[in-house]
């Protein structure tokens, strides 16, 4: 409490928030005014009840119950002499060693100049005596923080305060701290929904190639590829979740959760060459002087309409099932059910209405369509992979949260947030009293760099402290 102080009167959100029946009665520019306001509602919500929590709290008292080691010197051993000369000096730093070690009293106490004697006294009564005794562990990931534990208490006022503090306003969800029923990713419903989409996509590639064998179709041949490449995404997605598990500090100290971003980026490129040759096939057969018309046939018709029906129901399956991976399955499989329509809609189409170049038409469109949606997605990737800057609305929540953190932060001197994947690098400058001690000063940013940590869009946050309004460059490269 010495360091952050007494939270600051919390600013009323919810005069801001509009429910979906007010979005809808809005004209389109006026509600997509007020959906990026509800978004940054709910972030300024997620910082308020971040600080309001007990986690600052609990992490600034992770530094207080320090065992009493970790304020001492470090013990190294004598070195082990060759001259028998010396057995009796080490004899003589055995014994004095066992001294110290039978009179916890002789250890000199540390002494911190800002602190008074009453805070010195309880930081003293809150380290244990035995270096053994490791303070325990705050767990820091949002739900954490929020979920009752044992010491709840069962009945308190939290719930008439929020009630006060809403008012008739209209109540808004705050993001990542909303109870769900996810289900583990081991779980046997999860385990099955995964293998039975992975039967399916076998089964429906095994037709696909009966019918691209049979009928020369281009759009049913866009519809090929596009199985085969969910095999290869796949592939990739198991290999660098694979990887990402697999930590190694040494190597990798901050981990590999790069290689995330880098691998929708690899199979961006291929997905954007695969289907560059596909729209290049459809044009040089609208070029082309061939006018066939291309007919499907029963068979083929049957192994495209069961394409769509199976998918269909592994996507109402999958949808059902409150896991983030099979959630992903079930949008790649509703996907698929728009692409297999308009792959058998084209030639149908074409033949009936005796028009030769449906087809062709169709497996070009269906081409350009995936090649600009992940042109979109590799774009994307590239940019946060080279370091681009956080967004304006995600700086300015870092902010606020740096600003409302602690009464002892008396300026912030900068704050650059920048991408390196898909999450965020944070480095924040922040002045205190030129008076605050190490201690103090350690304790206080390295609690607000965890803080920052656990906002979800974080990867790693950097806090500085400084004691003067300006500052040299601070790297070699400006």
């Amino acid at each position: 409490m010495r360091l952050i102080g007494n939270s600051n009167p919390k600013y009323n959100w919810a005069r801001h928030w509009k429910t979906e029946e007010e979005l809808h009665t809005m004209t389109k520019p006026l509600r997509e005014y007020y959906e990026r306001t509800n978004y940054l509602v709910q972030q300024y919500l997620y910082i308020d009840r971040l600080l309001d929590s007990s986690l600052p709290h609990d992490l600034l008292n992770e530094y207080n119950d320090l065992p009493r080691s970790s304020f001492r010197g470090v013990e190294v051993p004598d070195t082990i002499s060759e001259e028998p000369g010396n057995s009796l000096v080490a004899s003589f730093r055995d014994s004095a060693v066992a001294t110290a070690e039978a009179s916890p009293a002789a250890i000199p106490t540390p002494e911190f100049g800002s602190l008074d004697d009453d805070t010195a006294a309880d930081d003293a009564q809150a380290r244990p005596l035995s270096s053994s005794a490791a303070a325990k562990k705050v767990k820091r990931t949002p739900k954490a923080i929020y979920r009752p534990t044992e010491t709840t208490p069962l009945f308190n006022n939290e719930d008439v305060e929020e009630d006060e503090y809403w008012g008739n306003n209209p109540k808004p969800e705050i993001p990542w701290l909303e109870e769900d029923d996810d289900l583990d990713s081991g779980d046997s419903i999860v385990a099955l929904a995964i293998q039975v989409n992975f039967a399916a996509n076998v089964i429906l590639l095994a037709g696909k190639i009966a019918v691209v064998a049979a009928v020369p179709s281009m759009s049913v041949l866009a519809s090929l590829v596009d199985a085969v490449l969910d095999f290869l995404s796949t592939v990739i997605v198991w290999t660098t979740t694979w990887l990402i598990s697999r930590q190694d500090q040494y190597e990798y100290p901050v981990g590999r959760r790069r290689l995330e971003p880098l691998g929708v980026l690899v199979f961006s490129v291929i997905m954007i060459t695969s289907f560059t040759q596909v729209a290049l096939e459809s044009a040089q057969k609208l070029a082309s002087s061939d006018n066939e018309l291309i007919e499907l046939g029963i068979p083929a018709i049957s192994i495209m309409v069961s394409t769509v029906v199976i998918k269909g129901l592994c996507w109402i399956w999958c949808r059902l099932v409150k896991n983030s991976s099979v959630q992903a399955l079930a949008a790649d499989a509703m996907t698929d059910v728009i692409f297999n329509i308009g792959s058998i809609f084209f030639p149908i189409v074409g033949f009936y209405a005796k028009i030769w170049w449906m087809d062709a038409l169709g497996g070009l469109l269906l081409s350009v369509v995936v090649i600009f949606n992940w042109s979109q997605t590799s774009l994307e990737h590239i940019k946060n992979l080279s370091g681009f800057s956080a967004t304006a609305d995600e700086r300015n929540i870092l902010l606020y949260l740096t600003m409302r953190f602690a009464k002892t932060i008396r300026q912030i001197q900068g704050l650059q947030a920048y991408h390196a994947g898909d999450k965020l690098i944070v480095e924040c400058d922040i002045v205190l009293d030129a008076s605050t001690t190490l201690r103090d000063s350690h304790d206080l940013s390295e609690s607000l760099s965890y803080v920052l940590e656990s906002v979800p869009v974080v990867d790693r946050a950097f806090v500085h402290t400084d004691y003067a309004t300006y500052n040299l460059p601070t790297h070699m490269q400006q």
